[in-house]
């Protein structure tokens, strides 16, 4: 017998980007599922004429299609939910599906709009023993995980510092969002600098709004000290006219630069400018494989569903991920304050 699976909020990563024919394919929730085969046999969104269009395209009949994610979970008591829903409301559907006997949730980033939400989140799944994968997608790329073998390798000795960027062109941040480009797309940027270096442990953070009507920071950059003495730079911002998502990994022996679509390895070679010295010269090494990671995250959210499994991308994952945004928020609110982690949630 199939299981009951439900997607609550049919946009953009719920299925709409499978329309962009630049992406590689599966880049959503319901494309993941199908290349996993785990059917969508449930669907829940608040725009009706958004959810109909969906249930056309996955075939879904109305009977199983809600716009009250609260009745769906009620009547139907699905085994798998999917919440690609606005930030403020994964913890509510999460905790609403725990307690009504779902074994797997899949959530996208951030976890929760603030930390009390996103441990209460976690909490209620422990007690129900439902396993929760948060959507932090490069932690299933192959090329990230060529990264960090790279450098548990020694390829460009040992690891100095990082520097990460993500920029979008997005002007606003509805308030639905719980934040700015750092929650919004810094949580990705976050989340896989602890998942290559370790957990951060110390952040001094900054934010500028270039409107009054700015309802989050436009811009953000952190100074942050990972736990094993890393120094990492961070930065987030929108207002610009490009996308971009880049890593800089510097070590006494080379360097590393990771992006959407490239990987450069830097190494030392005899300097054609300075008698006696080094230039770093790149070289592309990106490994032969697929950006399958939507497909490698519903694989072992369908697992899951049958036996216990430790997940790649977990809620406590999740949670330090967000943690480490509610720092430099906090650092920038006491004009740039040294924060230590963890934090103490009555902070906030």
């Amino acid at each position: 017998m199939k299981p009951v699976v439900a997607l609550i909020g049919c946009g953009r990563i719920g299925f709409l980007l499978e329309n962009d024919p630049l992406r590689y394919k599966p880049c959503t929730h319901y494309g993941g599922t199908q290349a996993a085969k785990l059917s969508i046999t449930h669907a829940c969104d608040i725009n009706e004429k958004r959810l109909n269009a969906f249930s056309k395209i996955a075939g879904i009949p109305q009977s199983h299609c809600y716009t009250d994610y609260q009745k769906l979970i009620e009547h139907e008591k699905p085994q798998c939910v999917i919440i690609a829903s606005w930030t403020h409301t994964h913890a509510p559907i999460g905790i609403t599906a725990a307690q009504h006997g779902a074994k797997v949730i899949v959530c996208e980033k951030p976890v929760a709009s603030d930390l009390v939400q996103a441990k209460a989140f976690i909490d209620e799944c422990n007690t129900h023993s439902t396993t929760l994968i948060i959507n932090h997608e490069r932690r299933y790329d192959y090329r990230y995980n060529y990264v960090k073998k790279l450098i548990s390798n020694n390829k460009i000795g040992c690891i100095s510092s990082v520097h990460g960027f993500v920029f979008t062109p997005s002007k606003t941040h509805q308030s639905g969002s719980g934040g700015g480009p750092l929650l919004h797309d810094g949580t990705h940027l976050v989340d896989i600098v602890q998942y290559l270096f370790g957990s951060i442990a110390q952040v001094q953070g900054y934010t500028t709004r270039y409107s009054q009507n700015s309802l989050y920071e436009d811009y953000a950059i952190a100074h942050c000290i990972t736990t094993s003495g890393i120094h990492v730079t961070l930065e987030a911002g929108g207002y610009r006219d490009y996308f971009m998502f880049e890593l800089q990994i510097f070590g006494t022996r080379g360097r590393i630069v990771i992006g959407n679509g490239y990987l450069y390895l830097y190494t030392p070679k005899k300097s054609r400018f300075y008698k006696g010295f080094n230039d770093l010269i790149a070289s592309d090494v990106t490994p032969k494989g697929k950006p399958d990671y939507f497909v490698k995250l519903y694989k072992e959210a369908k697992q899951c569903l049958h036996k216990p499994v430790n997940v790649t991308s977990s809620g406590y994952d999740g949670y330090k991920a967000l943690e480490v945004i509610q720092a430099i928020y906090l650092s920038a609110n006491h004009n740039g304050e040294k924060i230590m982690l963890p934090l103490n949630v009555e902070l906030q």
